[in-house]
C-alpha cells in the first residue's frame, strides 16, 4: 500500500530535521555523510548553505600561498567551438579573444576540449565541485571550489548575467554552489558586455588581497536574437544570429580582460563554456556531438601556469575534458592534487548524458560521427 503524499512529506521533514541535528553534533565526516542521507529525503536538497567541512580525497593539504591575487573563471553558455574564428571559422567572430589569448601574449588557445555534460545544471557543478557523472554525492560531502578558495583566504564572487539566475529547478544544483560565495550579484541589463561594468564595480571598491571570481555569461543560449546588439550586427552584417552571439561574447570577454588588467598585475584567467550547441536546434539532446565541443582559453601572469600546465590535464584520448576544470582551478588556487587520482580521472574521460547515464566521450563521438 502506498503512503499518502502528505504523510510522506511529514516523514521526510521529520527525518531531515533529526539528521540535520546530528550534523550539528558531528560536524566533520560523520555529519556530512549523515547530511548526504538527508538530502535524498528533502524536497529542496540544494537549500542548505552551511559550510562543508571535508575536502575531496584528491586534494593535498595544506594549500600554498601563491602570488596570484586574482583567479577568474569566465563561463560561456552554449558556445560551439567551431564557430570561433580563433579556431579557424571563416567568419571573424572572435578577433579580440584571438588577440588576448595569443601565445605571443602569454596565452593559450586550447584545441580538442569538450564539456562534461550538455546542460548547464550538470556541467557547472562538475566544474566547481567534485561532482562526477556517476553520482551527485561529492556535491554534498566535499568542499566546492568556492569553499576551497575561501579556505585559502580568497574572497569569492559569483557574477552573472541576470538571465543566469540560481533559483528554480533547472539551476538549483549550481545555485547550491553559488550561494556559498561571499558575493553573489547579477547585471540589471540584458547584454553580456555589461558584466565588465559589474566586475569593475567590485574590483574598484574591494581591497581584499586575494579574489576568486566566477563570471557566468548569457552567451549563445537560445533565443539567439537576444544575445547580441547593433555593434555586432555592424561588424558582421551578413552573419546569422548564432554567429552574432559569439561575436558579442568576444567583446564581453575582452572587456572583462581589460578591467582585470586595470586592477591587477597578478592573475590567471580561464575562458570556456558550460557546453556547446547544435546550432538552431539547442542542447541537452540524446544525439549530436556539437553540444559537447567547446572552446578553452587561458592566460596567466604566473610563469608556472603556462600552456604546458593546461596540456598536462589532457587525457590519453587526446581531449581536454570539462571534468578537469576542478583540478585546474584547485592548482590555480594553491592546492596540489594527488597525481594517481588525477591520472585515473584524466584517462577515464566520460560525459553525462541527458538521460542521466554516463558514457565514454570517444564512444559518444563515434556514435555521432558524421557519415
Amino acid at each position: 500500500m502506498s503512503v499518502n503524499a502528505d504523510v510522506k512529506n511529514d516523514i521526510h521533514k521529520d527525518y531531515r530535521l533529526k539528521l540535520l541535528l546530528l550534523r550539528e553534533i558531528y560536524p566533520a565526516v560523520l555529519g556530512n555523510v549523515v547530511y548526504l542521507g538527508v538530502t535524498y529525503f528533502s524536497t529542496d536538497i540544494y537549500a542548505d548553505t552551511s559550510e562543508i567541512e571535508v575536502f575531496n580525497n584528491a586534494v593535498i593539504l595544506p594549500p600554498q600561498n601563491l602570488n596570484d591575487n586574482l583567479v577568474v573563471l569566465i563561463m560561456g553558455e552554449s558556445s560551439l567551438v567551431s564557430r570561433y574564428s580563433a579556431y579557424g571559422y571563416h567568419k571573424l567572430t572572435t578577433p579580440l579573444m584571438a588577440e588576448v589569448f595569443n601565445q605571443k601574449n602569454g596565452g593559450c588557445i586550447i584545441n580538442n576540449s569538450h564539456s562534461s555534460a550538455s546542460m548547464t545544471r550538470d556541467s557547472i557543478p562538475m566544474t566547481l565541485s567534485f561532482n562526477i557523472p556517476e553520482s551527485n554525492d561529492n556535491l554534498f560531502i566535499n568542499k566546492s571550489i568556492i569553499e576551497m578558495a575561501k579556505y585559502n583566504n580568497y574572497k569569492t564572487y559569483w557574477l552573472a548575467s541576470y538571465r543566469q539566475g540560481v533559483k528554480g529547478t533547472s539551476n538549483a544544483k549550481f545555485g547550491f554552489i553559488a550561494r556559498k560565495s561571499d558575493v553573489l550579484d547579477f547585471t540589471d541589463k540584458d547584454n553580456d558586455i555589461n558584466l565588465s561594468e559589474l566586475l569593475e564595480r567590485y574590483l574598484k571598491k574591494d581591497n581584499a588581497p586575494k579574489k576568486f571570481i566566477f563570471i557566468h555569461l548569457q552567451g549563445s543560449h537560445e533565443p539567439y536574437s537576444i544575445g547580441y546588439d547593433e555593434i555586432d550586427k555592424q561588424a558582421l552584417p551578413d552573419a546569422e544570429d548564432y554567429d552574432l552571439t559569439i561575436h558579442h561574447t568576444d567583446r564581453a570577454v575582452k572587456a572583462i580582460y581589460d578591467v582585470i588588467n586595470k586592477y591587477s598585475h597578478n592573475y590567471s584567467i580561464i575562458y570556456t563554456s558550460d557546453h556547446g550547441e547544435i546550432v538552431n536546434v539547442g542542447h541537452g539532446m540524446s544525439k549530436g556531438i556539437d553540444q559537447f565541443l567547446i572552446p578553452f582559453m587561458f592566460i596567466s601572469t604566473n610563469n608556472q601556469f603556462d600552456c604546458q600546465f593546461i596540456e598536462s590535464f589532457r587525457g590519453s584520448n587526446g581531449y581536454l575534458s570539462g571534468l578537469m576544470n576542478k583540478y585546474i582551478l584547485s592548482n590555480l588556487l594553491g592546492y596540489q592534487i594527488d597525481q594517481s587520482i588525477l591520472d585515473k580521472e584524466k584517462n577515464n574521460d566520460r560525459i553525462l548524458l541527458p538521460n542521466r547515464q554516463n558514457m565514454l566521450f570517444l564512444d559518444f563521438l563515434k556514435l555521432n560521427k558524421q557519415p
